[in-house]
C-alpha cells in the first residue's frame, strides 16, 4: 500500500471479459489462470477492495474505479474532495455496502456502491498529512473508522449519517515508516512498518503494544487479520509471517518481496514484486501463477462467489483470475 513511480500500462495480450465463472473460494493453479484486463485508466492502483455490488480499486489523482459483472468503469475519477491527491488504501463496511479511502494530503470519504453518492471528510481535524492505511468496522452510516500516517500518528472516529465524531489522536510510537494496518471486526488493531515491527492494539486503538517480530530485520509490505488468532503480515525478504495470538512461525514463499496480502478465516493470497501469485491451500502455500506485465502489483483481493480474486497495480494493472 505504498505510492509507486507511474510507467505507460503494457498489455500483453488484447483480454476481452467474457462470460465466465469466478470463486472467491480455492482451487488448483492448473484449474485456473490469472489474466491481465483493459481498464479505463493508466493511474496507479494502489489498493483494491470487494463490496456487496462489486470490486473497487483506489489509486493515483484519486481514482476509484468499480468492476461490475462485465467490466471495470470510473466511479470516480479525482478524489472525494476533487482535488485529484492520491487514493493509497481502502476498505469496506461490514455489509458490503460503502467502500472508504484514504491517501495524500488528508484525503479522506466514503463512495455508497449502492447510492452512488460520495462522502468527503478529508482532512479530519485539520490534518492534512497522508494517511497510509485505513480500516472500518460496523455497518454502513454509523461505521468505525481508524486512519494511520507514515510516521504513526493514529486516527479513530465514528461516523452518524454525515457526520464523523473523532477522538483525540494518538501515537504508535514505531520510530519508523507505517505501510500498511489491519483491524479485526472485534477492533483489534494491528499495524507494521518498515523496520520488521509489527503493532497490535486490544482496546480499538487506545494503546498499542509491539508484538514482534523479533530478528526480522526487513519491510513489511501488508498485513491482514481475521481476528486476533489469526494475522499474515506480508515481508520484503519473500516470507509471510504468521501470527497465532501469542507466537510468530514463517513460511518462505520466495526470493522477492511480497508486496500484499488477502486473507480470511480459510483462504489466503499474496502477490510479490515480480507478478508471482500464491495461495494457502490445506496442503499450504502453493504458487498459482506469475503473470509479467513489466508493472509492480500493489493490491490484491479475495474476490466472492460473485466476483473475481483481482490484484491491482502501477498504470492501472488489473489482473483476475479465471477458472
Amino acid at each position: 500500500m505504498v505510492d509507486s513511480p507511474v510507467s505507460r500500462r503494457r498489455f500483453l495480450t488484447s483480454v476481452g471479459l467474457a462470460s465466465v465463472p469466478f470463486a472467491g473460494c480455492s482451487a488448483s493453479g492448473s484449474e485456473s489462470e490469472w489474466v491481465p484486463v483493459e481498464t479505463p485508466t493508466d493511474a496507479t492502483l494502489a489498493d483494491v477492495v470487494t463490496a456487496s455490488t462489486g470490486t473497487f480499486a483506489v489509486g493515483e489523482d484519486g481514482v476509484v474505479l468499480r468492476r461490475d459483472s462485465e467490466s471495470w468503469s470510473v466511479a470516480l475519477e479525482d478524489g472525494p474532495a476533487g482535488a485529484q491527491n492520491g487514493l493509497v488504501s481502502a476498505d469496506v463496511t461490514s455489509n458490503g455496502r460503502v467502500v472508504w479511502a484514504a491517501g495524500d494530503s488528508g484525503a479522506l470519504g466514503a463512495y455508497d456502491t449502492v447510492d452512488e453518492t460520495v462522502l468527503d471528510v478529508s482532512a479530519p481535524e485539520g490534518r492534512t498529512s497522508s494517511w497510509e492505511a485505513i480500516a472500518v468496522t460496523g455497518l454502513a452510516g454509523s461505521e468505525r473508522l481508524f486512519l494511520v500516517d507514515s510516521s504513526g500518528a493514529f486516527l479513530r472516529g465514528r461516523r452518524n449519517g454525515a457526520d464523523v465524531a473523532w477522538h483525540e489522536p494518538t501515537e504508535l510510537g514505531t520510530g519508523t515508516s507505517v505501510t500498511a494496518m489491519a483491524v479485526t471486526p472485534l477492533e483489534y488493531g494491528y499495524v507494521c512498518d518498515t523496520s520488521g515491527d509489527v503493532y497490535e492494539s486490544a482496546d480499538a486503538g487506545e494503546t498499542w503494544t509491539r508484538i514482534g517480530i523479533d530478528g526480522a530485520s526487513v519491510n513489511f509490505h501488508d498485513v491482514s487479520a481475521v481476528d486476533s488468532g489469526h494475522v499474515d503480515v506480508a515481508g520484503g525478504d519473500g516470507v509471510v509471517y504468521r501470527y497465532d495470538g501469542g507466537e510468530w512461525s514463517r513460511t518462505v514463499i520466495g526470493e522477492d518481496p511480497i508486496r500484499a496480502i488477502a486473507r480470511d478465516r480459510y483462504d489466503a493470497l499474496v502477490v510479490d514484486s515480480l507478478g508471482r501469485i500464491s495461495e494457502r491451500t490445506f496442503d499450504g502455500w502453493v504458487e498459482l501463477d506469475r503473470v509479467d506485465t513489466g508493472n509492480e502489483p500493489l493490491g490484491i483481493a479475495l474476490g466472492t462467489p460473485r466476483t473475481p480474486q483481482v490484484v491491482v497495480g502501477e498504470s492501472g494493472m488489473v489482473l483476475e483470475r479465471r477458472y
